[in-house]
């Protein structure tokens, strides 16, 4: 079958805690020649982090998560992209344990203030392998830093660690009703070690499987809402419940300092999504997200927006 061009949504899970990019469908690829930039902002806030399943509150911190995308389709079935990452984060919660001199700043941002960072770079490639009672799409993804920015402290602009991505996208249009679209995915991603720790940050590696699932249903040619789920497992790293009883019987190592790049997060993370076709080639997707469940993770919360432009450059 030949997928219809309207503008899907599914859940994508990005540097942030939460998922705090909302794309285009990723089951589907385009018609060749078909060029697409969008250009995504969410803001997030989070008032505690789980210390392992417990939740520690009074550690506000807030971010506003940029990203520019561009996607390309050479050949029939392919599609290639990149994606470049920007955030600017604020801790503004105490710089100290209330009662203690023991600090809890860690970072050389988390001093009231908005530090902005661009991260990372992301490259994709998408081959939309089988189009039949349901759509599969492997696709690869590897990330790089392009800068130098900080990955230490609850205003942390990232993990500063490349990583690489394989997995599929599986999408069905007509799901017991006919305007009705589902998309699921799996992404396996292996990272690389994180070194500023020396050997106490250099036993883990915070390899992790993201699984994401969203419900679409099409009101009209340019209105579509839709709903879903993402979940974050890591394979291995620090947990949180271990570092309290770490600053008594251990002061002087590394990981109370470099805990953030290697934590094992885990989390589940609802949305709500809307996109509406403003033009053949603009359209705008708004989105709210929160982290409801987690482990070594904040209890984020996200409000985005995507404008996106699209044209095809052989027709």
């Amino acid at each position: 079958m030949r997928f219809p061009k309207y503008r899907f949504i599914l859940l994508i899970a990005t540097l942030a805690t939460l998922p705090s990019s909302l794309a285009a469908a990723q089951a589907w690829v385009n018609a060749k020649g078909e060029l697409s930039l969008n250009l995504r902002s969410d803001y997030q806030t989070s008032q505690g982090v789980w210390h392992g399943p417990t939740l520690i509150t009074g550690l506000p911190a807030q971010a506003l998560n940029e990203a520019l995308a561009v996607e390309y389709v050479p050949l029939d079935h392919l599609a290639i992209g990149a994606t470049l990452n920007a955030n600017s984060v604020r801790y503004t919660g105490p710089q100290t344990l209330p009662g203690s001199t023991f600090p809890l700043n860690h970072g050389r941002q988390d001093d009231g203030s908005f530090h902005g960072s661009v991260t990372d770079l992301d490259l994709e490639a998408r081959y939309q392998a089988y189009d039949g009672a349901v759509t599969l799409t492997p696709v690869l993804r590897l990330r790089t830093p392009v800068t130098d920015y900080e990955q230490k402290g609850y205003a942390a602009a990232g993990s500063h660690l490349m990583e690489g991505s394989l997995g599929f996208h599986v999408g069905k249009y007509g799901l017991g009703l006919e305007d009705l679209v589902f998309q699921a995915s799996y992404l396996f991603t292996y990272v690389a070690k994180e070194s500023g720790g020396g050997a106490a940050t250099e036993q883990f590696r915070v390899n992790r499987s993201d699984a994401d699932l969203s419900l679409s249903y099409v009101i009209s040619s340019k209105f579509i809402v839709g709903a879903g789920a993402a979940f974050r497992y890591t394979h291995d790293g620090f947990d949180l419940e271990n570092f309290a009883p770490l600053t008594r019987s251990d002061p002087s190592n590394p990981l109370i300092m470099w805990h953030d790049p290697v934590l094992k997060v885990a989390y589940l993370a609802p949305a709500a999504v809307a996109s509406y076709q403003l033009t053949p080639a603009w359209s705008l997707a708004g989105r709210f997200a929160a982290v409801v469940w987690g482990q070594n993770t904040s209890n984020a919360i996200s409000f985005g927006l995507t404008l996106g432009w699209e044209n095809n450059l052989i027709d």
